[in-house]
């Protein structure tokens, strides 16, 4: 019986380390500053303008700062396992749910504030 609990409790221990080390990479390949490619529905506002960008600081704060039709905003973001985050600027909260993050390409889908879009963003 001592084995099994012993056995279990290894098992929990080697599964919650690998989660860890898969949200800790999650957040790495995320941090930085990606350039939005497009935005769908072309119709959500604000439109995009050349040199709107996504910007994920890495660090304990988890600041991230958008630019998007020419303004700018900080908030924060919260990286989940499972390809999820959640954005809040303001008083706004925004699930986003990742399609594609590699090297030089992030796509999310994004809920909240009465809306959903695509957001397409490069390197």
């Amino acid at each position: 019986m001592k084995k099994l609990v012993l056995a279990v409790a290894v098992v929990a221990l080697l599964f919650a380390g690998c989660k860890k080390d898969s949200a800790d990479k999650f957040k790495t390949d995320l941090a930085g500053r990606w350039e939005i490619s497009k935005i769908e529905p072309v119709s959500s506002l604000p439109l995009v303008v050349s040199g709107d960008y996504y910007d994920f600081k890495s660090g304990e704060d988890d600041i991230v700062e958008i630019r998007r039709g020419g303004n700018t905003q900080s908030g924060t973001y919260s990286p989940i396992v499972g390809n999820e985050i959640n954005i809040t600027i303001g008083a706004k909260l925004y699930n986003c749910k990742v399609s594609v993050l590699d090297g030089n390409r992030l796509e999310f889908t994004s809920s909240g504030d009465g809306k959903t879009e695509t957001v397409y963003l490069k390197r």
